[in-house]
C-alpha cells in the first residue's frame, strides 16, 4: 500500500484547527482506517499507509477533507468553485488505436513551497499506481498553465519524426524526438512497453508538452513558483481517467484553489472535469444490521454528512424529498428531483457521493464511511453468538511434518507461483501437452496461461533464477498442483504435492535416493521399496520410483542434460516428485 507522508504543520494548516500532533498520530488518523508507519515528532512527520481503495486519502488535503468531517468541522459536500478555463484540445483521430482517453483541468490559485511540490509528485505517483495500474490504464501529466500556449492538440505520431522532438524532464537543453525518448530516458525505457508504433503526444502550439503515458516536457516544468495548474490525464478507458482527474483536482481544491473546465473536441467531444455525482440510496435497516448499533434514519444521515456526502433522510412511505439545493458546481445526469423514486418500503438515507470518492460501488461502502465516522472506538466488543470448535487440520498437520523433516536434512523451503505456461510446465521438461492441464480463460500473461500438474518445473525455474547463487542448493516446495481428470471436457482435481532438489557438482541419483529414504524414515512409512522408472524429464536408467503397499508415492532421479540446458543450468540436478495424500496414507496418518 502507498505510504503517504503528512506534515503536522501543513494538516493543521488545512484543518483551521490547532490539534496536538500526538493526537493526530495515534488517535485521529488512525482512526480513518490508516496504519501509522513511522512517527517522528521531531521533525513533526506522519507516514501513514491507507488501503487501496481510498485513493482520495493520498495525500495531506485529501486527509485534511476527511479528518474535517471525522472532527465535526464541516460536513457535507466541500464547496469547490468550478468556472470555465476558456481553453480548447483538438483530440485527433490517429490517436484512437493508441490511447484514447484524454481528460484536461485548469487549477487556478496553487501555492507551492518545496515541501508541496514534492508531496504533489509523491501524490502524483500514488495515483499512477492504484487508479493507473502503473500507468497502463491512466497517467497524469502536471504542467504550469503560464508555460502552456494553447489551443491544444491529442494526437499520435511516428517516434522517429523530428518535427515532434522535444526536452523532456530532468533533460534540459537535450532536444530528442520520440523514439529517443523511448531509448534514452529513464523513464522511457521503464514505461515504453506501453505505447504502440505511434506514440501519443500532447501539444500546444509551440509543440510537445507531454509524451504521454511516459513524460513531460521540461518548458512546462512545475516549480515553487507556479501558481496555474494544467493537468492531463490519458488512458485507455473513461472510467479510471476521470477517476484520477477528479481526485487531484478535489485534493487541490481543498487548499483553495480553483478547478477550471476545459473543452475537449474533435474526435469526441467532453467538458472535463465533469464533477458528475453518484447517488445512492442507503437503508437505515441494513446499516443497523452491519454496524450493530441502533441508528435512527437522521442520525445515519449525520455520519454520512460526516463522511463528506450530502445526505437526505427519507422515511418509510415518503416518496418525495424535501428541499435540498445542491451546491452549483456539483450535478448529476439529470436534475435530483427527477431521480427515481426510493424503491424501498423502509426508511433510507439517499447520498450523494462526490466525483474524488471512487471506491463506493456498493451501498455497504457507505455503511463502511457511517460506521468510521461513528468512531470505532465506540464500538462495545461482544463475543460471537456461535460458538466454534476449532481443530487442527490432518493435512496441514502432515504437511508440517514433511516440512520440519526436510528441514532437518538442510534442505531451504521455497514459494512459487501455481501459474505457470505449457513452455514450462511441458516443453522444457521435454514432455508435450497432455490436455490436462487446467487452462486460465482469461489470462494476462503469455507466462501464466495455466494451472500447473506437478512442482519439479517451478523448482528448476527457481534454480535457474539462482545460479548466480553458491552451490550446493537443496530445495523443497509443497504446493498445489492442479489437473483435469482425462478425458472430461470441465472440473479438474487439485492436490497438494511435495518436489525436492539438489544442485551442485556432486548431485546424482545416489545423493537423492538417501535423501528420500531419509525423508521415508521420518515419516514412519515403512515397507516401502524402490523399483527403476522411466521419466522423460530425467537420465535414461536414473530414474527409479516409490512404491509402499502398492502405492506408489511419487518418483526421483537425475534431471535430462536437455532439461537442464532448457532452464539454463550447468551443474548437475538430482530431484524427485511426490504427492502428499499418498504420503500420508502409507504414513498411517
Amino acid at each position: 500500500m502507498p505510504v503517504v507522508t503528512i506534515r503536522h504543520d501543513k494538516l493543521v494548516e488545512l484543518l483551521g484547527e490547532d490539534v496536538s500532533f500526538d493526537e493526530l498520530a495515534h488517535e485521529l488518523i488512525p482512526m480513518l482506517g490508516s496504519d501509522v508507519e513511522r512517527i517522528d515528532e521531531r521533525e513533526g512527520v506522519i507516514e501513514t499507509e491507507f488501503f487501496p481503495n481510498r485513493p482520495d486519502l493520498y495525500s495531506v488535503e485529501g486527509v485534511a477533507r476527511a479528518l474535517k468531517g471525522f472532527m465535526g468541522l464541516e460536513t457535507g459536500l466541500p464547496d469547490y468553485p468550478v468556472g470555465d478555463a476558456g481553453i480548447r484540445a483538438r483530440v485527433e483521430e490517429s490517436v484512437l488505436d493508441e490511447r484514447p482517453c484524454l481528460a484536461l483541468a485548469v487549477v487556478r490559485g496553487v501555492e507551492l513551497d518545496e515541501w508541496d511540490l514534492e508531496h504533489l509528485m509523491e501524490f502524483q505517483e500514488h495515483l499512477h499506481w492504484v487508479i493507473g495500474r502503473d500507468r497502463r490504464k491512466a497517467a497524469i501529466g502536471i504542467h504550469d498553465l503560464d508555460a502552456v500556449e494553447p489551443p491544444l492538440r491529442y494526437l499520435a505520431v511516428d517516434p522517429d519524426d523530428e518535427g515532434w522532438a522535444f526536452e523532456p524532464l530532468d533533460h534540459p537543453g537535450e532536444e530528442m524526438t520520440p523514439r529517443e525518448v523511448l531509448k534514452r530516458h529513464e523513464k522511457g525505457r521503464e514505461y515504453g512497453h506501453l505505447v504502440g508504433e505511434r506514440v501519443p503526444i500532447l501539444a500546444d502550439e509551440e509543440g510537445p508538452i507531454s509524451m504521454p503515458p511516459i513524460i513531460n516536457a521540461e518548458r512546462t516544468r512545475v516549480t515553487e513558483d507556479t501558481t496555474d495548474l494544467l493537468i492531463d490525464v490519458t488512458g485507455t478507458g473513461w472510467r479510471p481517467v476521470l477517476d484520477a482527474l477528479h481526485v487531484i483536482a478535489c485534493n487541490l481544491a481543498e487548499r483553495g484553489a480553483r478547478i477550471e473546465r476545459v473543452e475537449i473536441v474533435g474526435a469526441y467531444e467532453r467538458v472535463t472535469p465533469t464533477m458528475e455525482l453518484d447517488v445512492w440510496d442507503v437503508p437505515v435497516r441494513e446499516a443497523r444490521r452491519l454496524l450493530g448499533i441502533d441508528l435512527s434514519g437522521r442520525e445515519l444521515e449525520e455520519l454520512l454528512a460526516r463522511a463528506r456526502h450530502e445526505a437526505v433522510f427519507v422515511p418509510e412511505g415518503e416518496r418525495e424529498l424535501r428541499e435540498f439545493p445542491l451546491p452549483d458546481h456539483l450535478h448529476v445526469e439529470s436534475d435530483w428531483r427527477e431521480l427515481p423514486p426510493v424503491l424501498y418500503d423502509e426508511d433510507v438515507v439517499r447520498a450523494f457521493v462526490g466525483p474524488w470518492r471512487t471506491n463506493i460501488l456498493h451501498e455497504w461502502d457507505l455503511i463502511e464511511d457511517a460506521g468510521i465516522m461513528y468512531n470505532y472506538a465506540r464500538f462495545e466488543p461482544r463475543p460471537p453468538r456461535v460458538y466454534t470448535e476449532s481443530r487442527p487440520d490432518r493435512e496441514r498437520e502432515f504437511i508440517n511434518v514433511v516440512r520440519d523433516a526436510l528441514a532437518r536434512l538442510k534442505f531451504v523451503e521455497v514459494n512459487s507461483l501455481t501459474l505457470t505456461s505449457p513452455e514450462v510446465n511441458y516443453r522444457r521438461m521435454r514432455l508435450e501437452p497432455d490436455g490436462r492441464a487446467v487452462r486460465i480463460a482469461n489470462p494476462i500473461q503469455k507466462e501464466y496461461t495455466i494451472v500447473r500438474t506437478w512442482i519439479l518445473p517451478s523448482l528448476l525455474r527457481f534454480l535457474s533464477d539462482n545460479r548466480h547463487r553458491p552451490y550446493p542448493q537443496r530445495v523443497f516446495e509443497v504446493g498445489e498442483v492442479a489437473e483435469r481428470d482425462e478425458g472430461a471436457e470441465t472440473g479438474a482435481r487439485d492436490r497438494w504435492h511435495l518436489g525436492l532438489a539438489l544442485a551442485g557438482p556432486g548431485a546424482g541419483f545416489s545423493e537423492v535416493k538417501s535423501v528420500v529414504e531419509a525423508l521415508l524414515r521420518e515419516l514412519d512409512i515403512d515397507g516401502w521399496e524402490v523399483r527403476e522408472a522411466d521419466h522423460p524429464s530425467f537420465i535414461n536408467g536414473r530414474c527409479a520410483e516409490v512404491l509402499a503397499s502398492g502405492l506408489k508415492l511419487g518418483f526421483f532421479g537425475e534431471i535430462h542434460p536437455e532439461v537442464l540446458e532448457s532452464f539454463e543450468l550447468e551443474v548437475p540436478v538430482a530431484a524427485g516428485e511426490f504427492e502428499i495424500p499418498a504420503l500420508r496414507r502409507a504414513a498411517g496418518w
